[in-house]
């Protein structure tokens, strides 16, 4: 299986990123976000309701429409979930509530093999590999297209950015906003100074480090105005929020 990595060789020619949430289990769904020329689509597995076996449908659905990178958010920095998601195709992990470095290197040794990391093979199960076929040309390249991102999430990440970002192997620091304003008692209320200026302390540590800096945002103006502001990656909309959007503008423009 051809692990297309368009997400990670776009960021490394200084160029950004737009993806997009899928939240339901839906191949369908899959299918036309594939089609639609996101740089990623990212199957959630933290907050979203599907599951593995839906996954991999999805995974078809959308490699046969386009060439988006497919990443996945597991829902915990499982091992387990590390090795299930790779081995089924996904170009790269989110993980989510990284607040430390010692978290990150666990991210990061899960997602490698011996003796780089801790990752178990199983070469003869894993679609990424073609079910053993292809083994030889996946271990030799699927370090160097993979792609890991870490959340940051808390007050106690946001103080460990430096450390998290020295990890080698993180790719990407993800700043999660409501999560973020949460872990000061202040759970998505964006207009108070202190959120601001934790976000904004966030954002400016992440980018001092040199590695790539993602976050999320809502509509064309806010995705528009974070990509100046200097982040790299942004997961712009979701299934869930495309449909509910449309469906809502529809109703709403007509005289009932």
């Amino acid at each position: 299986m051809k692990q297309i990595g368009r997400l990670k060789e776009k960021l490394a020619r200084g160029e950004k990123g737009a993806g997009c949430w899928l939240f339901t289990g839906s191949s369908e769904n899959a299918e036309i976000l594939g089609g639609a020329n996101f740089d990623a689509i990212m199957i959630d597995h933290e907050h979203g309701g599907g599951n593995l076996s839906e996954a991999i449908h999805q995974h078809r659905a959308i490699r046969s429409a386009g060439d988006s990178s497919i990443l996945m958010r597991i829902p915990s920095n499982d091992p387990v979930a590390v090795k299930r998601a790779l081995d089924a195709g996904m170009e790269g992990i989110m993980f989510p509530a990284v607040n430390t470095a010692a978290e990150a290197k666990a991210a990061v040794d899960a997602c490698r093999y011996p003796p780089n990391g801790t990752r178990g093979a199983g070469f003869g199960a894993a679609r990424m590999a073609l079910y053993g076929r292809d083994t030889v040309q996946y271990r030799a390249e699927f370090e160097k297209k993979m792609l890991i991102i870490c959340q940051i999430e808390t007050a106690e990440a946001v103080s460990n950015i430096e450390e998290i970002a020295a990890v080698d192997g993180v790719d990407m620091l993800f700043i999660g906003p409501f999560d973020l304003s949460g872990s000061i008692g202040k759970l998505g209320d964006f207009a108070d100074p202190e959120v601001i200026a934790q976000f904004e302390e966030a954002r400016d540590r992440i980018k001092a480090t040199g590695k790539w800096l993602g976050c999320i945002s809502s509509g064309a103006e806010q995705t528009q105005q974070r990509f100046n502001e200097g982040f790299d990656f942004l997961l712009c909309a979701s299934d869930n929020s495309l449909l509910a959007s449309a469906a809502d503008q529809l109703l709403d423009s007509l005289s009932l």
